[in-house]
């Protein structure tokens, strides 16, 4: 069902990563919504392969920056990240997606919610962009 939602998938891949004061028309909240959907129906190959990617093209700072924030986040199972390690980023991002719902909200959605420990502008911005790559590359399928 998730890989057959073109409307939605274009237009996650239409969002701007840079639009960091909320006045876009998708939310941080329906970014990580759509991620941790992608994240429930996409084999661990293809998985792995987008998030190597984007952790790969992020800066060591804010690779950094958001391995803090899912080890001080209450809804991620992480509890220590290399935010040296692309795959090791990928994986601590993966299990936090994937981690079980709380208060009716996926630990994404939680996480990246009003106060959430990953409520950082710059961290929301690259939620964001992720899913913003997710939506290109789901319709290029």
């Amino acid at each position: 069902m998730f890989f057959q939602q073109r409307d939605r998938h274009e237009q996650m891949a239409r969002l701007d990563p840079r639009d960091t004061n909320m006045d876009g028309v998708v939310s941080p909240q329906e970014a990580a919504a759509y991620i941790q959907d992608y994240m429930q129906h996409a084999s661990p190959q293809e998985r792995q392969q987008i998030m190597r990617e984007y952790f790969s093209q992020m800066s060591p700072q804010e690779r950094q920056q958001m391995g803090d924030a899912m080890v001080q986040s209450p809804y991620s199972p992480v509890q220590n990240v290399r935010y040296d390690d692309p795959d090791d980023m990928a994986d601590a991002y993966t299990r936090t997606a994937q981690a079980p719902v709380q208060d009716g909200r996926s630990p994404l959605e939680a996480a990246f919610g009003q106060g959430g420990a990953l409520s950082n502008p710059l961290v929301k911005a690259g939620l964001v962009g992720l899913a913003g790559m997710i939506g290109s590359r789901m319709l290029r399928r």
